[in-house]
């Protein structure tokens, strides 16, 4: 008995996407790739029924943000932690070696410029560090979670524990 085959339509009928789009997926490898071989009966190459079905109902729903990771605050409301808050989290931790320790943020900007500056690979984020804006709100995210407080030039560990669990998110 043999299992059932989907044309390259068929499958983006399935997913509700073109098939344009669905061949994008496969050569981008976001969607499952075809048994080696061509169909005998019509030459094209042709997708598992089955494999389609299980990649599909795995996918997130459309606008999903599968780039962000969320943690609970304290309260139980998520934070969205992305690369600059998991990369800060990590230099951070690099900074002060345990809680209670007060670190400036002018040596956290310094840690990102390093960042860069010594690994000669490409970074998480965008070629250059990040802005201003962005490493404020990543210690925004990072406070709001209860691994630091921060003012305008200083920033203190008060969960080291958690500090190094969100640099861990990689």
């Amino acid at each position: 008995m043999s299992q059932e085959r989907w044309t390259a339509k068929q499958c983006a009928e399935h997913v509700g996407i073109t098939t344009s789009t669905w061949r994008d997926y496969v050569a981008d490898h976001r969607a499952p790739a075809p048994p080696p071989g061509y169909d005998p009966l019509t030459g094209r190459k042709t997708w598992d029924a089955t494999a389609v079905q299980a990649w599909h109902s795995q996918r997130p729903g459309q606008g999903a943000r599968t780039d962000l990771t969320y943690l609970p605050d304290p309260h139980g409301k998520p934070v969205h932690i992305n690369p600059t808050t998991i990369t800060t989290a990590a230099l951070l931790h690099n900074l002060a070696g345990a809680e209670a320790t007060t670190v400036t943020k002018s040596a956290l900007r310094q840690q990102w410029t390093q960042q860069f500056a010594d690994n000669n690979q490409i970074p998480p984020l965008p070629p250059n560090t990040p802005t201003t804006r962005q490493i404020k709100k990543a210690l925004d995210a990072l406070k709001k979670l209860g691994a630091i407080h921060h003012d305008r030039h200083h920033i203190t560990i008060s969960d080291h524990t958690l500090l190094v669990r969100i640099a861990n998110q990689t």
